[in-house]
């Protein structure tokens, strides 16, 4: 259902004040907030933390190691998953101290239904189903730890769940405990999924500012 349009453009408009934006390009960014016109959302990311290009976060995922349950190479896996549309992280700059540790993530993935084909027919609940299977065989150690009732976000259907897995990267030497908090909704034609990770491990805790993040969600 969403938030309504002329509630939505307020909100754009309170973001965006001051800035200068061009209104031909769809996605705009001020400060900690982005705002994509063309698929109608808006958030703020955690006070401190940066927006990531997505075109550094082809280098990123290449320094990540993930499985090849589904038969497939690592490059046809990340293709199947495609990259998020957004991305913001705590460690956001590149600075020695910050090597072999794990930056509090949160990304943001959004799939046109019509591009699924006669998935696309499946009720979302399906469609969460396969997800979490697929993500299962490709994730180290993946597993469902809790999944709360569904809530609503801007009037809007959501499902939460919590997970964990093991993460590897090529600058961490020992398979990593890393927790996820997704949130999943179908809204406007589109699959919403947003992905929250931290590691508790190595005490990079982000629960208060993925409540907070949660809180700014906005779709029209």
């Amino acid at each position: 259902m969403g938030i309504g349009r002329g509630e939505f453009l307020r909100l754009m408009g309170l973001a965006l004040a001051g800035l200068s934006v061009d209104p031909l390009n769809a996605v705009a960014i001020n400060d900690d907030t982005y705002i994509n016109k063309k698929l109608g959302i808006l958030f703020n990311k955690p006070k401190g933390w940066g927006f990531i290009a997505v075109k550094e976060f082809g280098r990123l995922k290449s320094e990540q190691i993930i499985g090849e349950g589904l038969d497939e190479t690592t490059d046809e896996i990340w293709q199947e998953l495609g990259d998020p549309i957004c991305v913001a992280t705590k460690y956001y700059q590149e600075k020695p101290e910050y090597k072999g540790i794990f930056s509090p993530t949160i990304t943001l993935n959004i799939t046109p239904k019509s591009e699924l084909g006669e998935l696309g027919n499946k009720s979302l609940e399906e469609i969460i189903d396969m997800s979490h299977y697929g993500v299962s065989r490709i994730l180290k150690d993946f597993r469902l730890t809790k999944s709360y009732t569904p809530g609503y976000i801007s009037n809007c259907k959501f499902y939460e769940f919590d997970a964990e897995y093991m993460f590897e990267h090529v600058e961490i030497d020992n398979p990593l405990k890393v927790e996820l908090k997704a949130l999943k909704a179908e809204h406007n034609g589109y699959y919403y999924d947003f992905n929250c990770h931290q590691s508790k491990s190595q005490s990079q805790w982000a629960d208060n500012e993925f409540n907070e993040f949660k809180k700014t969600i906005k779709l029209i």
